[in-house]
């Protein structure tokens, strides 16, 4: 068939490639096609721009975060230095059990090994295996530097092999001085670099991204790349930004690495306290890829849009006039059928917005619970039928789609049913027809009743907000409230108090009777610490054994460890479960904000390690002598 008789045979086809209207569409897309690509060039250069600010905002967070998750490795052991010196006054001989109990209380949090000489830096003791009797120590510089200091401070060592061992640590001294200030010996803590830079795995900035953490004198302690490893360590960096005189706690700098030979952008964060820097850096070649997926899909973004205006330009020229005509005339037909077939066991409903009468189907009467089955939304039916709390918002979503600004009507909300009950239900619906100043006339739609729904909606939040053992609120809750005490407690210049302690003897009455019993002891140490607290306190249960208690207002420290020695003295109290008694006691630390700690986060790992200190000399007492403020 030649093309003439073709088009002859195709008058549709013949409209759309007549010379006027090729002519007409050939100058809309002169118009149009600039701007699309004007457009694509801005949203390029945009997207470039938020991707540096998104990318320098991520390498910022990544940096803080590791540099809090190396203050507080640091200070849990700081904080075992403090505690096992202490031991080592009071108890030399009885000091390697003070050791395993300490580490069994950790619970293998921070794994490290122990270290103690004298004051010639000979060895003592050490839980990292055999070594000679009176091994020299005093020659490493972290032994060195408190032999031949006079305070009592913290030192970090630069990473170098042990000298038991025969592997790579860091080491964290304190002194041991009498009560004259006399040095009595060293204790010392060795860790191995590898554990700081667990923090990788958990990053997300390319497949060249390193993170570092260095110490003030260029010295690298440890270096992640997912490369390369740790194999960097001990190595010194000089003349970095972050090591500069008066650098900031926190910035940015870009350098291409001594070490691998890879350009990066960096972020930094200090930790002044122990001299040290954390760094997370993403790789230049890294960042480039990433737009480089973004340039291309916006290129070809622009190529689609272009087709699709093209398309769509040339058959709104070639078939303006007749398509207007049918839409017009089929549109109402259409949206109606459009919404009864996609009901599917929904109610439909028909109303007249000049009358305000509605039809309703069987269906949308039975979801209503309407004794007829016409109704008016005039007069107060709607403040009658719709629920106070929900009118606002079905009225702002019917003027919104009277006014044009939304496409489809479209809310849920609570109806009223003649048994005085509410019923959720979706209702959806579409102006079909309007006056010729666009004032509705007529609108369709659907009823669905979403009351199982919405009732299995309310049942997960309590889930999700509550312990399903004691009913007491989680550990998601409890954050939730703290956070809130603490920005009331900002606000109006109060304090808030944490109480976190975890049940002694418990694991012997789980072990003895089995765990039924010991979630109905559970259940009864909820039932008792509640009733001892005030209305305005809340008690939850963290996890396991382990509660905490917060104290929205609570303005001393004594007002803290007082609610605490009323639970513990509850806790000591026995338990009856059927004819048995148990008894436990219990470990219990406070912390206060905001002397203890800057966030809810910090003020919780502050009462944590309260009531590890509780553990640590003795049980069955209250500690709040973790006075470090957590950040």
């Amino acid at each position: 068939m030649s093309l003439s008789r073709f088009l002859l045979s195709r008058p549709l086809l013949r409209s759309y490639l007549r010379g006027r209207v090729l002519r007409q569409l050939a100058l809309y897309l002169a118009l149009m096609l600039p701007v699309v690509w004007g457009l694509v060039m801005l949203e390029q250069k945009r997207f470039a721009a938020l991707d540096e600010a998104a990318a320098r905002g991520n390498r910022t967070n990544l940096s803080r975060a590791f540099a809090e998750e190396v203050r507080a490795t640091i200070g849990i052991v700081d904080l075992s230095l403090v505690q096992l010196r202490g031991t080592w006054r009071r108890d030399p001989e009885g000091f390697a059990a003070g050791v395993a109990e300490h580490a069994r209380h950790l619970r293998d949090r921070v794994p490290m090994h122990i270290v103690v000489t004298d004051a010639k830096g000979r060895l003592l003791y050490t839980n990292a295996g055999a070594a000679p009797p009176l091994l020299p120590m005093g020659d490493l510089a972290a032994f060195h530097a408190q032999i031949a200091g006079s305070g009592d401070s913290l030192y970090v060592s630069r990473p170098s092999r042990c000298r038991i061992t025969g592997a790579w640590i860091v080491q964290f001294t304190r002194p041991i001085r009498d009560a004259q200030g006399r040095l009595l010996g060293v204790i010392g803590a060795s860790v191995a670099p590898d554990y700081f830079l667990r923090f990788y795995d958990s990053i997300d900035l390319g497949p060249n991204a390193a993170i570092s953490l260095v110490r003030s004198d260029g010295a690298i302690i440890g270096r992640s790349t997912r490369q390369g490893g740790n194999r960097d360590m001990g190595r010194v960096v000089p003349d970095m930004p972050y090591n500069a005189p008066g650098a900031a706690v926190s910035g940015h700098f870009h350098v291409l690495s001594r070490l691998d030979g890879i350009e990066r952008d960096h972020a930094w964060r200090k930790l002044p306290e122990y001299g040290l820097t954390v760094t997370a850096a993403e790789a230049v070649p890294d960042a480039m890829a990433r737009n480089a997926q973004q340039r291309a899909m916006l290129h070809w973004s622009g190529v689609a849009v272009s087709l699709v205006l093209a398309a769509l330009g040339w058959a709104a020229i070639g078939a303006a006039d007749r398509r207007r005509r049918a839409l017009k005339a089929l549109g109402a037909a259409e949206a109606r059928w459009k919404l009864a077939l996609n009901a599917a066991g929904d109610g439909v409903w028909d109303c007249d917005l000049r009358t305000g009468e509605a039809k309703l189907s069987p269906r949308a009467q039975l979801i209503l619970d309407a004794e007829h089955p016409v109704i008016t939304w005039y007069g107060g039916m709607l403040e009658h039928i719709v629920h106070p709390d929900d009118l606002p918002a079905v009225r702002a979503a019917l003027r919104a789609h009277f006014d044009s600004r939304t496409k489809d009507y479209a809310a849920e909300h609570r109806v009223r049913l003649r048994s005085g009950e509410w019923r959720w239900i979706d209702a959806r619906g579409t102006v079909t027809e309007r006056a010729e100043d666009g004032k509705p006339l007529r609108m369709v739609g659907t009823f669905s009743s979403i009351d199982a729904r919405k009732h299995e909606e309310a049942r997960m939040r309590r889930m999700a907000h509550q312990d399903a053992l004691t009913g007491l609120p989680n550990r998601v809750l409890f954050g939730e409230r703290l956070r809130q005490a603490i920005a009331a407690a900002d606000r109006d210049g109060h304090r808030v108090a944490v109480v976190y302690f975890d049940l002694d003897k418990f694991k012997p009455v789980n072990d003895t009777w089995g765990h039924a019993a010991g979630d109905r002891l559970l259940r009864m140490v909820a039932q008792r610490v509640r009733a001892a607290l005030r209305e305005s306190d809340l008690l939850a249960r963290i996890g396991g054994d382990e509660f905490a208690v917060l104290l929205p207002h609570c303005d001393t420290p004594g007002g803290a460890e007082q609610v605490a020695r009323t639970i513990l003295a509850r806790l000591e109290e026995p338990f009856e479960d059927g004819e048995r008694v148990l008894r436990i006691s219990g470990s219990l630390g406070y912390a206060l904000y905001p002397d203890c700690g800057g966030d809810a986060e910090a003020l919780m790992r502050c009462a944590d390690l309260a009531m590890y200190d509780a553990k640590a000399h003795g049980r069955n007492r209250v500690s709040g002598s973790y006075r470090t403020k957590v950040e």
